[in-house]
């Protein structure tokens, strides 16, 4: 079941792709136009300046995002990974290289698409 803090936290993700539109990779934010999901998702809901390259997302997204810190399974295809959700996005964004409109999907409960990319 799907919660309204996943359903908020989906919506920050696509809010804050819409402010940097390439995706990130290792990195929160990359330059002037790119974020990883997490990174999107703290820019979903705050206005940050266009070099945020230095800006990490802090324990406010947490407080804001209870469900950041649920212990879900990896959905990539054969990873047994089990980590708290703010590290499971970070791993589907960096290790599976999924977009963050995928993450965002699997978050708000999308079933998982097949033929995936991974590199884990």
């Amino acid at each position: 079941m799907v919660t309204d803090y996943e359903k908020e936290l989906a919506l920050a993700i696509r809010n804050g792709m819409a402010r940097r539109p390439i995706q990130a990779v290792g990195h929160y934010f990359q330059g002037r136009n790119a974020s990883c999901a997490l990174g999107a998702a703290y820019e979903g809901m705050y206005r940050l300046p266009a070099e945020a390259g230095n800006i990490h997302p802090s324990k406010d997204l947490q407080w804001f995002f209870f469900c950041l810190d649920t212990v879900k399974s990896c959905p990539g295809e054969g990873c047994q990974k089990r980590l708290s959700l703010a590290a499971v996005i970070v791993h589907l964004n960096d290790d599976h290289l999924w977009t963050r409109e995928q993450i965002a999907d699997w978050i708000e409960g999308a079933p998982v698409p097949a033929e995936l990319p991974t590199t884990s």
